[in-house]
């Protein structure tokens, strides 16, 4: 769809170029004047309020995820994951990864490389000292070495598959269309291919709790190409989530000292750090749905054919669902947010970023490095809107 709706709010103030500064003004005036608007600059419409992005998800009938490749920048990405499905193609795919991702495999397998890796680049910063960058010397590889081993492969640095995760990403991201983020997209499929083609030739006889060998030996197989395209995308989000929860956690209980307080003298959860991190700094803000038929969203007609935006980085913060819903409490009572998406799309790796980042990364690097607090948390810069994170946390701790 293209061209100007007639009969839906038109929010033509809505500059991408500031989104990916701070969205979050930008969600509460559509909150407030127009939850279900269309955006000219982005040729869709966004739809910003907890309520009707819950809706969405369990209805994929009318909002459909298997987008059209010509208007889907993941399509165009990495090929068609199994998030750019639905039922039953979607189930198939997901059935495919079988245990691997599954909470008895993470205590039984993950956790104990999950340990192993935070306690390397605990070590790692520790050696740089105050002031090191905890997302780039922690946040970052701890994931990478996570999700390499969680895929299966051996042998990839974690400087590649950064490259590989923000390529991806900015390709996701690329509704301008931007030629040079396209050919760096292509640069780095085609790395992955010959990552995946590697781990292939050991996993296929000789299996391992890894998703590419769940993905290899699966009951029920599915082609080549998506599998592929399913490990480019775990290699994009697998990265993202983990590693930007732990740098937005750590920022979070640094600003917020008397919360950082009640954890630490075990009146709160490292659990709960993690979901209202999650809530607050969603790290996936926003994804798309196409509309199969003509509906109504929240009262506003919204024809088959165009796409809307899934807020939900909006959605977690809207007022009706959540009490002072611009402020990091760990008192909330438990209530569902949607980081992570809800219904049959749900993060398959969901349990595994709960595991590294709330079981294992946080509770050990404030055990590890005491006094452990980002040295300036005014001056943190937080960019991007469909995904979101820190650029940089210089942190500092108490000398030993």
């Amino acid at each position: 769809m293209s061209g100007m709706p007639q009969s839906a709010p038109i929010a033509d103030w809505i500059d991408p170029a500031q989104l990916k500064v701070d969205p979050y003004p930008a969600y509460a005036r559509l909150r407030k004047e127009s939850p279900v608007a269309y955006v000219p600059a982005l040729d869709r419409y966004l739809v910003t309020t907890f309520r009707e992005c819950f809706d969405i998800e369990m209805d994929q009938q009318t909002f459909s995820s298997a987008e059209e490749p010509g208007r889907s920048t993941m399509i165009r990405s990495m090929g068609r994951p199994m998030l750019r499905k639905d039922d039953p193609e979607h189930k198939v795919d997901r059935a495919a990864m079988g245990t691997s991702m599954r909470p008895r495999t993470i205590r039984g397998t993950w956790a104990r490389i999950f340990n192993a890796n935070a306690d390397k680049y605990i070590g790692v910063v520790r050696d740089l000292g105050p002031g090191a960058d905890l997302f780039r010397e922690f946040a970052v590889p701890f994931a990478a070495d996570n999700l390499s081993a969680v895929i299966g492969f051996r042998g990839v640095d974690p400087s590649s598959m950064m490259d590989w995760s923000h390529t991806l990403i900015a390709g996701i991201s690329n509704v301008a269309g931007d030629p040079l983020v396209w050919e760096q997209t292509r640069r780095v499929c085609a790395e992955i291919d010959q990552a995946i083609d590697e781990a292939t030739l050991r996993l296929r006889h000789n299996p391992d709790d890894s998703v590419l060998s769940a993905l290899l030996h699966a009951r029920n197989p599915i082609p080549d190409e998506d599998i592929r395209s399913n490990i480019r995308l775990a290699i994009s989000g697998g990265m993202n989530e983990p590693s930007h929860i732990i740098s937005s956690a750590v920022w979070s209980m640094s600003a917020n000292p008397m919360e950082r307080e009640l954890v630490l003298g075990g009146q709160r959860s490292w659990n709960a750090v993690f979901e209202e991190t999650a809530r607050l700094h969603s790290p996936v803000g926003m994804y798309p749905r196409l509309i199969t038929r003509d509906t109504e969203i929240a009262g506003v007609p919204v024809p088959a054919g165009s796409t809307v935006g899934v807020v939900v980085a909006s959605a977690n913060r809207d007022a009706a669902q959540f009490a002072d819903p611009d402020r990091f409490t760990l008192s909330r009572e438990s209530v569902t947010h949607l980081a992570f998406g809800n219904g049959t799309h749900i993060c398959a790796g969901n349990w595994l970023a709960r595991s590294m980042v709330g079981d294992i990364a946080l509770p050990k690097l404030f055990a590890d490095l005491r006094g452990l607090k980002v040295m300036d948390p005014r001056s943190t810069e937080f960019r991007g809107w469909v995904f979101r994170g820190t650029t940089a946390l210089p942190v500092t701790w108490d000398p030993a």
